[in-house]
């Protein structure tokens, strides 16, 4: 059996849409890109915009693997923050 640190390191998440596929690791750094020959239509400014966007998706759902692994060892109440306090009284 994967280690807690083991489990992170291993995690990879995909997103793909308008030709373009990327994989992304827990930090959200992209470790695999790949184009078919739909995204060789766009311009460079959209395929960009193109790539960002499922960069950050598959980045949101890495992390949401990530926190799922924690909270398997973590009390749910230490991975729920805090309200933030009432500063509208000083």
């Amino acid at each position: 059996m994967m280690g807690l640190g083991e489990r992170l390191d291993a995690i990879r998440r995909g997103a793909s849409g308008r030709g373009v596929a990327v994989v992304v690791d827990l930090h959200g750094k992209l470790v695999d890109l790949s184009f078919s020959r739909e995204s060789l239509t766009m311009r460079p400014e959209e395929l960009a915009g193109v790539v960002r966007d499922l960069v950050d998706r598959a980045a949101a759902d890495a992390v949401t693997e990530g926190v799922a692994a924690v909270g398997e060892l973590v009390p749910a109440d230490l991975l729920t923050p805090s309200p933030a306090p009432d500063r509208s009284r000083t």
